[in-house]
């Protein structure tokens, strides 16, 4: 195994060298996914959690990480022996002491009387099948963080995966990898309330190639939780968007027949006071605010509960410019913010007839 020594945030990882991203990687380590793992960090801060279970460490990157800059006590497991191996030797070099594990997760999980205030899952593909018995493994008040790879099927591209692995029937349209986060949220809700848990979304976001949502655990509250579930709809024809319960129409006003995406999560994805947390800690991690863009769009988001959004070119013919819709959209009153989502997209509780009659003026 050829091994290669980098650095990230304030951990240094032997890492396999020059090997392409794929589950076959002997040591399995993403540079794409720094992001993800920063912003956990700062998650974590401001949460102020200190036992984590890393469930599928690899390489260790998110748990040394969490370890050094979080100062979090950390278990590691890992299924693979190589995979073991690199991890002790990444705690060496961080000058680290943790307890690690070479289990198969679901085995871990079953055997382990610990409790956690954080547990990860973070797999190559689908995490649904880690999520029943993590439950038992979170601490009063605790946060699972929830990573899914297989954006495809939730995205609506394998319709037939996405209602097999997570019981629900995506869509496939520009607007879907909303879609597709609110569906795995549905389905770690819909688990945790097997156990009358309810396992709310705090924090959440669709970036690059995964989607990744943090739960924070509630013992009961489940039924209050699980009446957050239901279907939003789409017309192909006028391009109109709206979110039901389990019983809705099959036609839209204009005419054209609806598409639905369902069920799926239709609650907030964000609690603005731990993205607040989250804006104030950034200095004290990195020394300056590196992801004060991405907060603050996630913050207005957090301010409209309203479970889409709108790409501006649906609506315009001429593509103005997203400060100068919000802008007049506020000016008469509408709820409106940018969405991380997509640059060219706004979430708002205005009608696709009034932003047309707005903003078309072709």
């Amino acid at each position: 195994m050829k091994l290669e020594k980098i650095s990230e945030g304030k951990a240094a990882l032997y890492v396999s060298k020059g090997a392409k991203i794929s589950k076959e990687l002997e040591v399995f380590y993403n540079p794409a996914k720094e992001f993800d793992r920063d912003l956990s960090v700062l998650l974590v801060k401001a949460a102020k959690k200190k036992t984590v279970l890393d469930l599928l460490a690899a390489s260790g990157a998110r748990g040394i990480r969490l370890a050094k800059e979080a100062g979090c006590k950390v278990t590691f497991n890992e299924v693979s022996k190589d995979a073991v191996k690199v991890l002790k030797k990444n705690l060496k070099i961080n000058k680290l002491k943790s307890k690690v594990y070479n289990l198969d997760a679901n085995r871990f999980l079953a055997q382990s009387y610990d409790k956690f205030d954080f547990i990860d899952i973070d797999p190559f593909g689908s995490p649904i099948n880690f999520v029943f018995n993590s439950i038992k493994r979170l601490d009063k008040n605790g946060i699972l963080a929830v990573t899914a790879t297989d954006t495809a099927p939730l995205y609506g591209v394998y319709k037939y995966t996405c209602m097999k692995k997570y019981g629900s029937v995506p869509y496939h349209t520009k607007i879907s990898h909303e879609f597709g986060l609110r569906i795995l949220a549905k389905a770690v809700i819909e688990l945790a309330a097997k156990w009358n848990v309810s396992l709310t979304p705090i924090f959440a976001h669709a970036t690059q190639h995964y989607y990744r949502i943090y739960f924070q655990h509630r013992r009961s509250h489940a039924d209050e939780l699980m009446k957050q579930i239901g279907f939003i709809h789409f017309c192909e024809k006028c391009k109109a968007r709206f979110s039901s319960g389990f019983n809705f129409q099959q036609s839209c006003g204009c005419g054209g027949k609806l598409q639905s995406a369902g069920p799926l999560y239709l609650g907030s994805l964000w609690n603005e006071e731990l993205v607040k947390q989250m804006e104030s800690e950034q200095i004290k991690v990195f020394g300056r605010t590196k992801y004060h863009n991405f907060l603050a769009v996630l913050m207005e988001e957090s301010r409209i509960n309203i479970p889409y959004y709108f790409e501006i070119m649906e609506f315009a013919k001429i593509e103005p410019r997203t400060d100068a819709v919000i802008k007049k959209l506020n000016e008469i009153g509408f709820l409106v913010s940018r969405t991380h989502f997509s640059d060219k997209g706004i979430r708002t509780n205005a009608s696709i007839s009034k932003l047309r009659e707005l903003f078309d003026k072709a």
